[in-house]
């Protein structure tokens, strides 16, 4: 019965952890796409987060050198990142951006259009 109730308290506190940061990454992709794109986007969905390792750092520095020029950044901090895609319309186009968030959730450290 104790193991059971470890067990369950584990269960919600993952669930509870992981529901909080899936709508801090989906905050900090909007914030970032409202502050460069300056036009009406309608967010269309979001895919759930999740963390990748294989994006090497001259990688993040090929993206931010198609993306958007004079964009504050976030540094990469530690070999993992987070990532979320968005999808979204803009301009009567339906697209697609993955955005890569550090690990701390404090900001985008690179993006790519899909």
């Amino acid at each position: 019965m104790k193991h059971s109730l470890y067990i369950i308290i584990g269960v919600t506190l993952l669930l509870f952890v992981s529901c909080g940061q899936q709508q801090r990454a989906k905050s900090i992709a909007k914030d970032f796409m409202e502050s460069t794109l300056k036009k009406d986007v309608s967010y269309i969905d979001f895919s759930n987060v999740d963390s990748t390792r294989v994006i090497s750092d001259s990688l993040i520095q090929v993206m931010r050198s198609h993306g958007i020029p004079g964009i504050g950044y976030q540094e990469r901090k530690g070999p993992s990142l987070l990532h979320i895609r968005a999808k979204y319309v803009l301009d009567g186009d339906t697209c697609s951006t993955t955005f890569y968030i550090d690990p701390e959730l404090t900001g985008v450290v690179a993006y790519k259009d899909n």
